[in-house]
C-alpha cells in the first residue's frame, strides 16, 4: 500500500510543520521541506501509472517499485514519528536538553538518501517501463486478451422474474430515442444473467433487427471489440465472404468503426455491452451507435454506478438486489437436487441455513451448491457445510474469490486502503458511517484539499466504493442519507486476504491463532492489527509491532487482576493513532494512555472520570469515552478535538479568567452527552462550529425553569444542525407556554421526556431548515395540538411522533408542504389523523404502530381518496393494534 503510505507521510510532516514550528527551524525545515518534494514525487508517480500498473507486461516491475515506496516512506515516518514521541516527553519533562534539541535533524540526512534513492530509481525505470508500453495500454487498453474467470450464472433464474419484465419494458417501451438500459450489482449478483435473459427472449429478438453481443471486461482490445461487434452484424457474420474478410482484415480501427455505423444506421438495433468497467470506453464506442429515433437500445452491464450514470445521464440503472431467503433456498434447492427430485424433509432446516448463510449471492450459492452435490445428504454433513461457508467459498478462488477480486484490482489507489479498512470489523458488523469517516480521517487515508473538509471527502470515497458495489449500505435515514455500512462476506474474505498479502492489516479472530504470526521479520511492515477475541496483554504485546498506528480490541482485555491500575502495555504502542478498546471497562483511568500524543482517535469505557492529563494528547480528534464523567478543565487545551462523546456528562467547567481568557474548541463539531445542567450560554460560546448535540436531563434537573433557560442558550450554537434533548420520565403540571429561540441552522431536532406544552410549537415551526422532527415520550405534552394556516413547517420532510398523550391533533397540508413521512407511534389516545394530511402532495408514507383503530381507520380513508384521485404514491403501514382497543 504505497500510496497509502506516501499520503499519511506528507500528513505527518505537515502536521509538525504547523503544530510544533519551532521543531523543524533552520536546517530541519529544509530537510523537511525536500522530504515533502520527494514524497510529493512519488504521489504523483503513482497516481500518474495507475492505469499502466494494471498491465501484466509491467506488473511486476511496478509492483516492487511500490513495495520500495512503501518502505522507504515507512522508515521515515517511523524514525520521524518516534523522535516527535520522545521529544514530547522531554519537553514534559520541562528538561532544558530536550527543550534545546532539535528532535528530527540528526536522523533526517539517512532517510532523505534513502528515499533519494528510491527517487532516482523511479527515474531511470519508469521511462523504460513507459517506452516500452503500448499506446493502448497507457489508456487502460491491454494488446492482449486476458481470460476472464466467470462462473456460469446462464441457468440461473430464481429471484429474476420481476427485474426480467422490468428490463423488458424498457427495452419494448417508450421513448423512441435511444436509450442506455445499465444493470447494476456486485459482482456475482446475476447482471450477465439477466441481459442474457432479456437478449435471447423471443419477444426481443423479434422487436430488434439487429442483436449485438460485446464483453468489455477490464482489459481489451480494441480492434477485438469492433471485429466482435461486426460479426454479429447479418450479411457479415453469416456469409462473410472472402473479400468482406480481407476488407475487414486491411481497415484501420477508424474504418472499422465506420462499417459499424453505416450497419447500424436505420435499423432497430439491441447492443449488450457486458462488463464495462470505465468512462473512457463508453466514450470511444458509442460514436458508433447511431440514434435514429427508432427505438434502439443499449444494454450496460457494470459494477460501477459512476459508468452507468455518465452513459446516460438521464436513464436511472436498474439495481439488482441480492436474493431474499425464500429464493436463496429455492436456488440452492434446485441446483443440489434438480427440478425432478424433492429435498428430503430432514434437511430441510439445515439447507435453510445454508442458503441464508450464502447472503443472497447467486454466485456463492451455486458454488455450496457444487460443494453439497459431492457430499453425502446427511444432516451431519449438511451441519458441517453450514458450519464453514466462508471456507468452502474461498476454497474455490477462481470461481468466487477471483470474480471479486478484479474489483479491487481496479480500484484507483486512493480508495484501497479505505476499502481494506474494512478487515478491521468482525463479521455482520454494521459500521456507523460518520464513525467509519472518522477513522479513515484519524488513519491518515484522506487527502486535505482545500475546497472540502475531510468528513466531505471522505463521503465522497465512501459513496464511491458503494457505487463500485463493494460496501453495502445496510440502514438508510428517511431521506436516503446512508446510516450504517458493511460488506458481503464473499468481500469481506477477499478483503482478509488482500490485507494480510499486502501487510495493510493483521486480524485475529480466534485466541488460538495469535502465535501463527509471532513472526518478527514481518512485524515492522504490519501498521494496523485487529483482535476480535478477548485478548491478554502479553498477547497483544507479542502479536503485534511497536510501529503499530492502528489498534481494534473488539472483545475487550483478559487482564491477569482485574483491579489493576496500570496497564503498561499501552506504552509499547508509542507510535499509536488509532485505538479503540470495546467490551471492557478499566476501573480507574489508565494513565499510559496519555503519553500516546500520536493518537488521534480514543474509544475505551472507565469507571473513573477522565484525567485531566487527558490533554496531553494534543493530536486527538475523536473521544469516546463510555462512562460518566466530570470533564477537567484542561480539555480545553485539546485544540484539534473534533468530537467528544462522552456515555453522560456530568460537569463541564468553563476556564475561569484565573486559568486564562479565550478559551475555545473551534474545532469541536460533535458533542455528547451533556447534562442539562451544564447547558449555559458561556459553555456554548465556546463551541462556535458546534454541528451536533445531545442533551441528557436528570430527574431532579428537569425543572421546568431549566429546560427553558436552556433552550434559550442554545440560540448561540449558530452552526448546530443536529440537536437532541432528552429528559427524565417524570409527569409534570402542565407548563405554561414559552418563547425563545433556537439556532436557526437546526436540520433535525428531538425531544424525549421534555414535557414541553404543544404551544411552544410554535418556537419550532419558525425553524427554516428543520427537515426531521422527532417527539418522543412525551416530548410536547397536553391532549390539543391545533395548528394554523399561519404555522408552517417549510422544509419538515419527516414527522415521528412516539408516546404522547395527544387526543386531538388539528392540521392541514397547509402546515406541512414537504412531509414526506408521517410515523405515529404508541399515540394510544390520539382519535385520528387530520384529513387534510392527505392532501400534501409531497407525502409518501403513513406508518402506524400501536395506534388506535379510529386513527388506522382515518389514515384508510385518506388513502381510499387518494386512490380515488389516481394517486398511488402514497403508502400506508399499519402495524399491531394495543390489546385494550
Amino acid at each position: 500500500m504505497g500510496y497509502a503510505a506516501v499520503i499519511s507521510l506528507i500528513q505527518t510532516l505537515k502536521q509538525v510543520m504547523q503544530q510544533k514550528p519551532r521543531w523543524v527551524i533552520g536546517d530541519t525545515r529544509k530537510m523537511v521541506e525536500s522530504l515533502l518534494d520527494s514524497v510529493g514525487y512519488f504521489q504523483n508517480f503513482l497516481e500518474s501509472s495507475c492505469n499502466i500498473r494494471r498491465q501484466d507486461s509491467c506488473k511486476q516491475q511496478f509492483e516492487e517499485l511500490e513495495r520500495e515506496i512503501r518502505i522507504a516512506v515507512n522508515e521515515a515516518e517511523n524514525v520521524i514519528e518516534l523522535n516527535i514521541y520522545e521529544f514530547n516527553q522531554l519537553e514534559r519533562c520541562r528538561s532544558r536538553l530536550g527543550l534545546s534539541r532539535q528532535p528530527i535533524c540528526d536522523d533526517l540526512p539517512p532517510l532523505l538518501e534513502k528515499i533519494d534513492a528510491v527517487k532516482r530509481k523511479i527515474l531511470m525505470q519508469n521511462s523504460s517501463i513507459i517506452s516500452s508500453t503500448k499506446v493502448d495500454s497507457l489508456l487502460g487498453l491491454d494488446s492482449s486478451s486476458r481470460h476472464i474467470v466467470n462462473m456460469s450464472l446462464e441457468n440461473v433464474v430464481v429471484g429474476l422474474e420481476d427485474d426480467l419484465m422490468k428490463i423488458m419494458r424498457r427495452l419494448i417501451g417508450p421513448p423512441c430515442g435511444r436509450e442506455v438500459v445499465s444493470i447494476l450489482g456486485m459482482a456475482g449478483i446475476g447482471k450477465t444473467t439477466l441481459a442474457k435473459k432479456a437478449y435471447h427472449h423471443p419477444e426481443i429478438r423479434n422487436r430488434f433487427d439487429i442483436h449485438v453481443w460485446v464483453t468489455i471486461s477490464q482489459e481489451y482490445r480494441i480492434r477485438d471489440l469492433w471485429l466482435s461487434i461486426l460479426s454479429c452484424i447479418p450479411h457479415i457474420s453469416e456469409t462473410y465472404p472472402m473479400d468482406v474478410r480481407d476488407e475487414i482484415n486491411e481497415s484501420t480501427d477508424n474504418q472499422l468503426m465506420d462499417m459499424i455505423y453505416k450497419k447500424l444506421k436505420c435499423r432497430r438495433y439491441l447492443v449488450v455491452m457486458d462488463d464495462i468497467w470505465s468512462k473512457e470506453i463508453w466514450d470511444l464506442m458509442t460514436r458508433i451507435f447511431p440514434d435514429d429515433n427508432n427505438g434502439s437500445r443499449i444494454i450496460l452491464t457494470s459494477r460501477h454506478e459512476q459508468v452507468a450514470k455518465h452513459a446516460d445521464p438521464d436513464s436511472k440503472p436498474h439495481k439488482m438486489s441480492l436474493l431474499n431467503s425464500d429464493n436463496s433456498w429455492k436456488l440452492l434447492k434446485g441446483k443440489v437436487f434438480g427440478v425432478e427430485h424433492v429435498c428430503p424433509p430432514e434437511l430441510e432446516d439445515i439447507g435453510k441455513q445454508v442458503a441464508q448463510k450464502c447472503q443472497g449471492l447467486p454466485l456463492a450459492l451455486l458454488v455450496v451448491a457444487g460443494h453439497l452435490s459431492k457430499i453425502s445428504t446427511t444432516r451431519k454433513c449438511w451441519n458441517d457445510v453450514a458450519k464453514t461457508i466462508s471456507k468452502i467459498v474461498a476454497s474455490e478462488p477462481d470461481k468466487c474469490l477471483g470474480v471479486v477480486a478484479m474489483s479491487y484490482s481496479y480500484l484507483p489507489d486512493h480508495l484501497k486502503s479505505s476499502f481494506l479498512s474494512m478487515a478491521a470489523f468482525p463479521e455482520g458488523f454494521e459500521v456507523e458511517i460518520h464513525r467509519l469517516i472518522q477513522l479513515w480521517i484519524a488513519d491518515g487515508f484522506l487527502r486535505n484539499e482545500r475546497v472540502k473538509s475531510l468528513e466531505e471527502i471522505g463521503k465522497e470515497w465512501l459513496e464511491d466504493l458503494i457505487s463500485r458495489n463493494l460496501i453495502m449500505v445496510i440502514k438508510r435515514r428517511f431521506n436516503g442519507e446512508m446510516k450504517t455500512c458493511g460488506v458481503h462476506d464473499l468481500v469481506r474474505d477477499l478483503i482478509l486476504r488482500q490485507a494480510e498479502k499486502e501487510k495493510f492489516m493483521q486480524v485475529t479472530r480466534i485466541h488460538k491463532v495469535i502465535r501463527r504470526f509471532n513472526d518478527s521479520a514481518c512485524k515492522p511492515y504490519v501498521r494496523r492489527y485487529s483482535f476480535h477475541s478477548t485478548i491478554s496483554p502479553t498477547d497483544c504485546w507479542n502479536s503485534s509491532s511497536s510501529f503499530t498506528r492502528t489498534l481494534y480490541l473488539f472483545n475487550g482485555l483478559k487482564l491477569v487482576s482485574p483491579l489493576s491500575k496500570q496497564v503498561p502495555f499501552l506504552a509499547r504502542f508509542k507510535l499509536l493513532r488509532v485505538l479503540a478498546i470495546l467490551q471492557y471497562t478499566f476501573r480507574e483511568f489508565p494513565l499510559e494512555l496519555t503519553k500516546l500524543v500520536h493518537l488521534r482517535y480514543l474509544e475505551f469505557n472507565c469507571y473513573d472520570d477522565l484525567h485531566r492529563s487527558v490533554s496531553e494528547l494534543y493530536n486527538l480528534q475523536n473521544l469516546v469515552f463510555g462512562g460518566h464523567s466530570n470533564l477537567p478543565v484542561d480539555i480545553w487545551k485539546m485544540k484539534l478535538l473534533r468530537h467528544l462523546h462522552v456515555r453522560k456528562i456530568s460537569s463541564f467547567r468553563v476556564p475561569s479568567s484565573k486559568e486564562g481568557s479565550g478559551f475555545k474548541l473551534q474545532n469541536l463539531e460533535g458533542l455528547s452527552d451533556i447534562s442539562i445542567s451544564c447547558c449555559t450560554k458561556g459553555l456554548f460560546t465556546g463551541f462556535p462550529n458546534l454541528k451536533r448535540l445531545k442533551i441528557h436531563g436528570a430527574w431532579a434537573e428537569c425543572r421546568r425553569d431549566m429546560i427553558f433557560q436552556t433552550l434559550n442558550n442554545l440560540s448561540c450554537l449558530n452552526k448546530l444542525e443536529i440537536l437532541k434533548i432528552i429528559c427524565s420520565r417524570k409527569l409534570y403540571p402542565h407548563p405554561l407556554p414559552s418563547k425563545y429561540a433556537l439556532p436557526t441552522s437546526l436540520k433535525r431536532l428531538t425531544l424525549r421526556c421534555t414535557y414541553l406544552p404543544w404551544e411552544d410549537m410554535a418556537n419550532i415551526v419558525t425553524l427554516p431548515n428543520l427537515k426531521v422532527l422527532k417527539i418522543k415520550d412525551n416530548g410536547f405534552d397536553g391532549d390539543v395540538w391545533r395548528l394554523n394556516n399561519q404555522e408552517n413547517f417549510v422544509q419538515l420532510k419527516f414527522l415521528l411522533i412516539d408516546r404522547t398523550n395527544l387526543k386531538h391533533w388539528d392540521a392541514g397540508s397547509v402546515n406541512f408542504p414537504k412531509l414526506k413521512r408521517l410515523v405515529l407511534k404508541r399515540c394510544l389516545y390520539l382519535e385520528e389523523i387530520p384529513k387534510d394530511i392527505g392532501e400534501i402532495c409531497t407525502l409518501e408514507s403513513i406508518e402506524l404502530h400501536n395506534c388506535r383503530s379510529s386513527v388506522a381507520k382515518s389514515v384508510k380513508e385518506i388513502q381510499e381518496e387518494q386512490e380515488s384521485m389516481a394517486h398511488d404514491i402514497l403508502s400506508i403501514r399499519i402495524h399491531e393494534k394495543p390489546w385494550w382497543d
